[in-house]
């Protein structure tokens, strides 16, 4: 007599996470300090705002590569290829958007501050480098957030949905407006809340909702 074969055994969503409020805090600090400083960028480089334009663009250096971060931060413990497809597009964009700040950023407002003309080809240069390395962070960030939100499916469900439109939302946004007010500042505001409610949404018990 044969042995009956054995049962294969069912798959489990991946482990949910414990967050506190002080770790919803850290996953919402760079987006709320970016829409912040959002609300002082100016409109323009000029010779006016070039100090301005320089300083704020280099306390941003070390706040862009955060965003990226957070989507690895959802993604704990999440396996599979879809869940490692989000990572590397949210590591694209670390790599790659942070250009913009210091090419477009840093690298414009000090030759303006110094008396460099804002239509000079050396100012225009940097801006169109720094914008065509932004534009490949910018696919990267889109990816990944789309990603994240099919690889956290299976676990959380319909519960993606309220976080997952706010992500999405606040990335194109970003991606479309950087952080100039008032719909660059809406969309740091809007990632902050993605992803405060996508952590939220992998605490203990909160279960699966299922579609239909």
């Amino acid at each position: 007599m044969e042995a009956p074969p054995a049962a294969t055994a069912p798959s489990r969503p991946h482990a949910p996470l414990h967050p506190s409020p002080w770790s919803l805090l850290g996953i919402a600090a760079a987006p709320l300090v970016m829409a912040g400083l959002g609300l002082t960028h100016p409109a323009d480089l000029t010779l006016d705002t070039a100090r301005h334009w320089l300083s704020l663009h280099l306390a941003l250096v070390p706040l862009f590569p955060l965003i990226g971060v957070n989507v690895w931060w959802l993604l704990a413990g999440v396996p599979g290829p879809v869940a490692w497809l989000a990572r590397v597009g949210a590591f694209v964009y670390a790599v790659y958007y942070p250009a913009v700040d210091l090419l477009a950023g840093v690298g414009t407002g000090r030759l303006v501050g110094l008396g460099v003309d804002e239509d000079s080809a050396i100012v225009r240069a940097l801006f169109r480098q720094g914008n065509a390395l932004g534009d490949v962070g910018n696919l990267g960030l889109l990816a990944a957030c789309v990603l994240t939100l099919a690889a956290l499916w299976p676990s959380v469900g319909r519960r993606v949905v309220p976080g997952g439109v706010a992500l999405l939302l606040g990335a194109w946004l970003f991606t479309g407006h950087h952080i100039y007010p008032p719909l660059g500042v809406t969309g740091m505001l809007l990632l902050a809340a993605g992803f405060v409610a996508l952590l939220w949404a992998r605490r203990p018990g909160a279960g699966r909702l299922r579609a239909g």
